[in-house]
């Protein structure tokens, strides 16, 4: 499993629910780091241990042990005293799954199986988009990237309190700023105007300053329309789908957009 570095950290949450024994054997079992676990006079708390082993574990390990955990969940929630925290913990980390395009499995009934799926293609070993998407950020030394990257977290931070139209909304302005810093930028070496707070003259800008092509401004473009208020939600999807489908598309094209800046910048 490919997960953003936002699951990883929902599932040490999740984790640091059960004890020291408990996760020490699911460790062992899944070929997690557990020497910091096992020795409970050692220094190391269980949520630093925990923390440890989560984010140097494969993907592999941890959909093995996510794996495990789905299939005993039951058994797993009679442990945790109130069941709340057990609750709360879980319906948060199920959330930060389906932002990385992974969700329960479905039975030929409709009914939720005791397995993860991924809703979209994945390719494993390869970061979660949102992970490249704030490393290209980073070193694109483009203005306000900490802005964009605080308003990347609240179009998630929105998903999980399940308001949706703030999640789209947010993914559309972190779109909407990235391409206006992009093009304040090819602006003072390429000639051309634009009104910064103008959508379709930035995009048809990048298109002119040759940034990108009559194509790539269409997808750009189309992609914001489908993240904006009011955009016709299709029959069979949910709005949860919908959002979770636009948020990724905003963000893809975010990562397309820094990507190609900093190539053109070395």
């Amino acid at each position: 499993m490919n997960l953003s570095r936002r699951s990883c950290l929902s599932l040490c949450q999740f984790l640091d629910l059960f004890d020291r024994d408990a996760l020490v054997i699911l460790f062992e079992k899944h070929g997690l780091r557990f020497g910091e676990l096992s020795n409970e006079w050692g220094g190391t708390s269980v949520t630093a241990a925990v923390h440890e082993a989560v984010l140097q574990a494969t993907g592999e390990q941890i959909g093995n042990a996510l794996g495990e955990i789905v299939r005993t969940r039951g058994a797993l929630r009679c442990r945790i005293s109130p069941r709340y925290q057990f609750d709360e913990r879980w319906n948060d980390l199920l959330l930060c799954l389906e932002l990385d395009g992974y969700r329960r499995g479905l039975d030929e009934y409709g009914r939720e199986t005791d397995t993860f799926v991924p809703t979209e293609p994945t390719i494993e070993g390869v970061l979660a988009v949102e992970d490249d998407l704030a490393t290209e950020l980073r070193l694109s030394g483009l203005p306000d990237t900490d802005e964009i990257a605080r308003v990347v977290e609240n179009s998630a931070n929105s998903f999980r309190r399940g308001d949706f139209n703030a999640c789209l909304s947010s993914a559309r302005v972190a779109l909407q700023f990235l391409a206006t810093a992009i093009a304040i930028q090819r602006q003072t070496s390429i000639p051309g105007t634009f009104d910064p707070n103008k959508w379709g003259q930035i995009a048809a800008y990048l298109r002119k300053s040759e940034f990108i092509t009559d194509q790539q401004e269409a997808g750009l473009t189309g992609v914001f329309s489908f993240a904006s208020p009011g955009a016709h939600i299709p029959v069979g999807f949910s709005e949860q789908e919908f959002a979770r489908l636009g948020r990724n598309l905003a963000l893809g094209f975010c990562y397309f957009l820094v990507k190609h800046f900093n190539a053109g910048s070395k």
